[in-house]
């Protein structure tokens, strides 16, 4: 490499003028919203001729020990927190290799020469500072000793794509300020916004931006017309060699549009992520040329991701496509280095772009190496790598452990002395069905509902996505247990809505695409109904019994909806030109995730973790068994609801349709209603259903009771255990009068 020429005119990126707003996505806008929906079966076939060779991970039960696919592999896959599928390009084809790419990146590093660049880069990592072995969480400390190690060894450059600053309670506890100051201690050279940057609101995140002593740099999100931060930055570690200077862009999905509360984004709009990177690359590449300087690499950190879900315009993937295709980068080194959608995936596009992703939660880290001539490697190093290969910085760990001592000693408080059942937060539960902490959750928001607002409240409804963590079995339920589960602040409102509202907005929530394993066969439920791809915007309910069959297109998915009467009761079927009271969080109340049904005047209460928190002091958790109770939005095939409803209404047509019970609720309708099992019937599809009549005759009662407790879980669907499970399922699933016909309040 040649000596640098003195140049007295230092490089500005700032010079590029504010991008084409006429495309931009407002974040008050109802279009926002709407456009973020599942994209149409020809969008996915327009993402599925991508030219791009691809390796990935799949990662099982475990995230620790995450098997990567061998570089020569071509398949896109998913790791377990995933929450959504990418779709395959048209050349990928699944390999089964047991060789992780991190022993790609190791042989490269050993033959690393003095010109060798090592790109050290995470994404999502959700304020995991702490190290974690049982969940795979690298943490930050030993983040540290990975970084110093490559530093002691070479050029090395530290990046993020966002979502770094919230997450976890002990992050969230000082919004995102530990989180930050832990980030300087690592020594990040640079980072860009996601989402969740926004989520403590805007005026936080210009504080995090001036505490944290790097720079944070987005291209397409502005304020009032101006752009929130600097676009991008070179970096230059080596100032007396000329060429080797690196172009970090910055860019974030205009998914934040939906993806962080209304409030969060007032004035803020994000614009088309392609062609704001495209116009800030013509600037960079006008001021060298004014300056007689060539850049030779370009990094982008992007905070696109590849879910299915995603516009195909907006996800990292396409960025990385249009890059390679970009005539201003030919010859030039392009590194996009992604986050959002929690993937581990690893891509080359055409002959100079490389596309990585790391997961989530800091269970990777990513790397990349680099020569003058070319790359020579790109993966990532997993937890176990780590762990092997590298050692702890004690002076951050130090840091790490203050911080978890002040945030422990605010969150131990006890609020329940012990929690009699599992309450699941998992991922791939809680965005794709009805859950018990989905349950537990909305009944707390109803429960609240009856009593604070001016009108009593019909149903209750939160999103998926912002039930972050399981509650432990058998163990109490402390304040920071709480916060863990609903860690984005929110408060309680109730809004006024008419049924076609609430019709509208349970078409959305189950609008997802169907999950496909990775033979690209459906994936199926208990009861051989196909499962939905995971969504945070997938509702959990209390107050409504929603009836649906995934096999149906997305707009024709339900079958029956009943709605709860606070004055009778009793449960009566959806009427579209009826107003109803509706309580949820205030992100979705303002139309968030993209119901912008919802929206409108509204009643505001406290925040979420108080309300749940009161809630459980008083409620019967053993009601809550049964992790996925199908019994509020339930899943049913088409020819089964029929059956169903035939056989009841021939009996007496007056009467609503069949509905499941949770087996929580069986004992204490026992109690009071004193119904009893007293006809089968069976569905065309083999399936056994139970239907109750009301009459003194209690004989059955203890084998509906005794159902219920033997159901919480199910064999897999096809031999002959799963065959008893479906035969106790049933008995759950429609126990007639139970929670529609009895005298007195609902039993939440």
């Amino acid at each position: 490499m040649k000596k640098k020429t003195v140049v007295a005119t230092t490089l500005s990126t700032l010079l590029v003028s504010t991008a084409i707003l006429a495309n931009a996505v407002q974040a008050d806008e109802v279009e926002a919203h709407a456009a973020v929906t599942a994209p149409s079966t020809e969008v996915v076939a327009t993402e599925a001729t991508t030219n791009a060779t691809s390796t990935a991970a799949t990662t099982a039960t475990s995230e620790s020990a995450a098997p990567v696919a061998s570089s020569t592999s071509v398949v896109t896959a998913l790791t377990a927190e995933t929450s959504e599928t990418p779709v395959a390009t048209a050349s990928e084809t699944a390999t089964a290799a047991a060789t992780p790419t991190t022993e790609v990146v190791t042989n490269a590093s050993t033959s690393a020469s003095n010109d060798t660049v090592t790109v050290l880069h995470t994404n999502d990592v959700h304020g995991r500072m702490v190290e974690d072995d049982r969940n795979g969480v690298i943490g930050d400390a030993l983040l540290s000793g990975i970084v110093n190690d490559s530093r002691s060894k070479g050029t090395t450059l530290v990046f993020d794509s966002g979502d770094s600053f919230q997450g976890l309670p002990i992050s969230n506890s000082s919004k995102g300020e530990d989180m930050a100051s832990v980030m300087n201690a690592v020594g990040f050279d640079a980072m860009t916004v996601g989402n969740h940057e926004f989520d403590f609101g805007l005026d936080q995140l210009r504080r995090l931006s001036k505490q944290i002593n790097f720079p944070i740099i987005t291209s397409n999100v502005y304020v009032d017309g101006v752009r929130l931060f600097q676009p991008s930055t070179i970096i230059d570690k080596t100032p007396g060699v000329d060429g080797d200077e690196v172009v970090v862009i910055g860019v974030t999905t205009p998914e934040t549009a939906t993806k962080t509360h209304p409030r969060n984004i007032t004035g803020v709009s994000f614009t088309d992520p392609i062609t704001e990177v495209k116009a800030v690359v013509d600037q960079v590449e006008s001021n060298a040329r004014a300056e007689g300087k060539e850049y030779k690499t370009y990094i982008v950190l992007s905070h696109l991701g590849i879910d299915t879900t995603t516009p195909v315009e907006w996800r990292g993937s396409t960025l990385a496509e249009a890059l390679s295709n970009y005539a201003p980068l030919k010859g030039k080194r392009v590194l996009v280095l992604d986050g959002h959608s929690h993937t581990l995936h690893t891509a080359t596009y055409g002959d100079n772009v490389t596309y990585n992703q790391t997961g989530s939660y800091l269970n990777n880290v990513g790397r990349v190496v680099y020569n003058s001539d070319r790359v020579l490697s790109h993966g990532v190093i997993s937890h176990d790598e780590a762990k092997k290969n590298y050692k702890v910085n004690p002076t951050v760990k130090t840091m790490i452990d203050d911080i978890q001592a002040k945030y422990k000693a605010d969150s131990s408080k006890v609020v329940i002395e012990n929690s009699p059942v599992k309450l699941s937060g998992d991922r791939m539960n809680v965005r794709v069905r009805e859950t018990n902490l989905g349950n537990v959750v909305a009944d707390a928001l109803l429960d609240y509902g009856q009593s604070a607002f001016t009108h009593k409240s019909n149903l209750a409804v939160t999103n998926g996505g912002g039930l972050r963590e399981t509650i432990a079995k058998d163990k109490p339920i402390t304040k920071g247990d709480i916060i863990a589960v609903l860690p984005f602040g929110n408060s309680v409102a109730q809004i006024q809505v008419t049924g076609q509202n609430i019709h509208d907005m349970f078409v959305k929530s189950l609008g997802s695409i169907l999950q496909v394993d990775e033979s690209g066969k459906t994936v199926l439920d208990e009861n051989g109904q196909p499962l939905l791809e995971p969504s945070g915007g997938f509702l959990q309910v209390s107050g409504a019994r929603v009836y649906y069959d995934t096999t149906l297109p997305a707009e024709k998915r339900i079958l029956s909806i009943d709605i709860f009467d606070p004055e009778t009761g009793s449960y009566k079927p959806l009427n579209t030109n009826e107003n109803y009271y509706l309580v949820t969080n205030d992100f979705l109340a303002a139309g968030g995730d993209g119901y912008t049904m919802l929206g409108g005047p509204r009643e505001e209460g406290p925040s979420m973790d108080t309300v749940f928190a009161d809630y459980l002091t008083h409620a019967d958790l053993s009601k809550y068994a049964v992790i996925n109770p199908n019994s509020r939005t339930i899943s049913i095939s088409s020819a089964d609801f029929a059956a169903l409803n035939k056989k009841e209404n021939a009996e007496d047509p007056t009467l609503n349709p069949l509905s499941p019970v949770t087996p929580s609720s069986v004992a204490e309708d026992l109690k009071t209603t004193k119904p009893v099992v007293s006809k089968v019937v069976t569905t065309p599809n083999g399936k056994v259903f139970f239907v109750s009549t009301r009459n003194e005759a209690l004989k059955e009662t203890e084998k509906v009771a005794e159902a219920s407790a033997q159901t919480e879980v199910l064999p897999t669907t096809g031999d002959k255990a799963s065959h008893a499970g479906l035969l106790g399922l049933g008995m759950l699933l429609t126990l007639f009068g139970l929670s529609g016909k009895h005298k007195g309040k609902e039993k939440y």
